[in-house]
């Protein structure tokens, strides 16, 4: 699992470099590992992950969504994504929202737009890595609220905006 979160961090930084996501520490990652889901390739790498940051017990963020940029359009951050509700529905979570710079991510696995400001828990978070000299982009926020059971979403395609 220690592998596992080295090979996470190298993913996440090149996109918080970017200021697309919030960056993460080693120990930030492998003290939370259990609440990351991945993708490997044949070879184990990982090359997709995305996290659970649980706020309260009814309330978490779906963070750290990232896929190695060879593997991008293959599914991967979908799935990852799946993974993360999983582990938030045997959590007991009743609520997750995410923040993103784009719409059709989210909006495909039926997360609705909302505001930020739902979410203290997130503002006060931004609030103090802002005073500790961190850069927010300010992205648009999405919220999901979870059945009991899973059921797989109606993807809509992007090229055609069919349901697929």
């Amino acid at each position: 699992m220690r592998a596992d979160a080295g090979q996470i961090l190298e993913l996440v930084n090149p996109y918080a470099a970017q200021g697309l996501m919030l960056p993460r520490t080693l120990d930030q990652i492998a003290s939370r590992i259990d609440s990351y889901v991945v993708a490997a390739d044949a070879g184990g790498r990982v090359i997709a992950c995305a996290a659970l940051e649980e706020y309260s017990p009814s309330l978490a963020e779906v963070s750290s969504v990232a896929v190695a940029p060879a593997h991008h359009g293959n599914g991967l951050g979908t799935q990852v994504v799946l993974g993360v509700e999983r582990v938030a529905r045997s959590r007991d979570i009743e609520e997750l929202f995410a923040l993103s710079l784009t719409d059709q991510f989210f909006l495909s696995l039926s997360y609705k737009p909302t505001t930020i400001s739902r979410y203290p828990e997130k503002l006060a978070r931004y609030d103090a890595l802002s005073r500790s000299g961190v850069d927010i982009v300010p992205k648009r926020c999405f919220q999901k609220t979870l059945g009991k059971e899973w059921n797989p979403p109606r993807l809509v395609s992007q090229r055609r905006g069919r349901v697929a």
